[in-house]
C-alpha cells in the first residue's frame, strides 16, 4: 500500500509537512499550465492531486495504510476512486498553495511584483556612497566636514505626486486603482502590473512642468559630516536618509561616508594604540638617558630609557593612544627602541672606540657571551 507515498516520492512515515512540501514540489512541475497540450503531464497531475488529498487528511490515511484505494471508497474521499476531472485536482492544488496569502497564486509562488494597499510603487531612494579624507590627528580627535553631494530630492513644485495639480490625476481605468489587473490562464487566474499606469493605480493628465512628471528633481547641497574620535582607515559611517528621495512616497536612500585616513609622518596606529620609533645612539642606550617624546595629543611625555637598553624595546605610556571609535576608553602610546649605530666615525672616535672594545668584557654583554658558549666560538 505505498503507491501514493511513491506518487509523491516520500516515505511511510513522512510528516504531514514533508507530504505538502513533496506535493507542492511536483504540483509545480506537473501544472497543466506549465506543460500546455501534454496529457501524460496532465494525468501526472491529477494522480499527486489524487495522493495528497488522502495523505493530508489523517482519517483518509490511517485508512489507506490499513486497507488500500479500495478502503477509500466508503470514506468520503474524493479521490477514493481516482479523481473525476481536472477540476479535483485544482481545487486541491488552490487548497494546498492557500495558504502563501494574498493575490494570485503565481505572486506567492514566483515573486511577482507585490504591493501596498492603494497599489503604488512605494520604492526607497538609491543610497549613495562619498569619501572624505582626514589627517591622522583629526581622526584622534574628531572632525567634522563639508561635502557637496547631487541627489534626487522631492520635487517641491508638485509634493513629488508628478502631476501639474490634483486635478491632473485621475484613477487607472484599467486596473480602477489597484495598480494590478487579473488575467485568466487556463484553470486560475493570475495577477500582473497593470500595463497603464505601471502599477501606480493612477494616470498623470497633466505633467509637472519642473520635474516632468518624476516627481523628483536633481540637486546639489552641502551636508556636513560629523567625524568621531577614533575613527580608524577604511572605516564608513552610514547617515540614514541623505540619498536619493524614494518615488511614489517611498523612503529615502541612506549615505555612506568611507574614511581615508592619511599616513602621519611618524606615528603608526594598531587598533587603538599608536606606535612610534625612537632612534637612540650607542651611548645613550648604554649609559642611559631621558627622551622628550611626542605624542598624538602634542604634549610629549618624558621618557627614562635605563642603562643597557636594547634595540627593539618598547615601552608602554598607557592611555595615551588613539580613543576607541565605539566609547571604550583609549589605547596606549608604545615607543620602540631603535639602536642606531654611528656611521661616518672620526680617526678620534675610531681611537676611542677601540679602546673600549679592548676593555670590553663578557659580562657587559651576556647575549654575546651566550652565542659564543654555545657554538664553541671565542670571538
Amino acid at each position: 500500500m505505498s503507491e501514493y507515498y511513491q506518487t509523491l516520492g516520500i516515505s511511510k512515515d513522512a510528516s504531514k509537512d514533508e507530504i505538502k512540501k513533496a506535493y507542492r514540489k511536483n504540483a509545480l512541475k506537473y501544472h497543466p499550465d506549465k506543460n500546455p497540450g501534454d496529457d501524460s503531464a496532465a494525468s501526472s497531475f491529477k494522480e499527486i492531486s489524487e495522493a495528497y488529498e488522502v495523505l493530508s487528511d489523517d482519517e483518509k490515511r490511517k485508512i489507506y495504510d490499513h486497507y488500500g484505494k479500495e478502503g477509500l471508497s466508503g470514506a468520503g474521499a474524493g479521490s477514493g476512486a481516482g479523481f473525476g476531472n481536472m477540476d479535483d485536482a485544482m481545487r486541491t492544488f488552490m487548497g494546498a498553495f492557500g495558504d502563501f496569502g494574498g493575490g494570485s497564486i503565481f505572486d506567492s509562488l514566483f515573486g511577482s511584483s507585490s504591493h501596498e494597499s492603494g497599489g503604488g510603487y512605494a520604492q526607497q531612494g538609491a543610497s549613495k556612497q562619498a569619501t572624505i579624507t582626514i589627517s591622522f590627528s583629526d581622526a584622534a580627535v574628531g572632525t567634522s566636514k563639508e561635502l557637496l553631494i547631487t541627489n534626487y530630492e522631492m520635487c517641491d513644485a508638485c509634493n513629488g505626486s508628478g502631476a501639474a495639480s490634483s486635478q491632473a490625476v485621475q484613477r487607472c481605468s484599467m486596473c480602477g486603482g489597484s495598480g494590478q489587473v487579473v488575467q485568466s490562464r487556463g484553470f486560475f487566474s493570475m495577477t500582473t502590473t497593470c500595463p497603464k499606469c505601471n502599477g501606480t493605480g493612477k494616470v498623470i493628465l497633466e505633467r509637472c512642468k519642473v520635474c516632468k512628471g518624476e516627481g523628483r528633481v536633481k540637486n546639489k547641497r552641502k551636508v556636513k559630516i560629523t567625524i568621531p574620535a577614533g575613527v580608524d582607515d577604511g572605516m564608513r559611517l552610514k547617515m540614514r536618509g541623505y540619498g536619493d528621495a524614494g518615488e511614489a512616497g517611498g523612503p529615502p536612500g541612506d549615505l555612506y561616508v568611507f574614511i581615508n585616513v592619511k599616513a602621519h609622518d611618524f606615528f603608526e596606529r594598531n587598533g587603538d594604540d599608536v606606535l612610534l620609533d625612537l632612534p637612540i645612539g650607542f651611548a645613550d642606550a648604554a649609559l642611559g638617558c631621558k627622551k622628550e617624546v611626542p605624542t598624538l595629543s602634542g604634549k610629549g611625555v618624558r621618557l627614562v630609557i635605563p642603562a643597557g637598553t636594547q634595540s627593539g624595546k618598547v615601552f608602554r605610556v598607557r592611555g595615551e593612544g588613539f580613543p576607541n571609535v565605539h566609547g571604550h576608553g583609549k589605547g596606549d602610546f608604545l615607543v620602540n627602541v631603535l639602536l642606531e649605530t654611528p656611521k661616518s666615525l672620526t680617526a678620534r672616535q675610531k681611537e676611542l672606540l677601540e679602546e673600549f672594545n679592548g676593555l670590553d668584557e663578557p659580562h657587559n654583554s651576556p647575549k654575546k657571551k651566550e652565542f659564543l658558549e654555545r657554538t664553541g666560538r671565542t670571538s
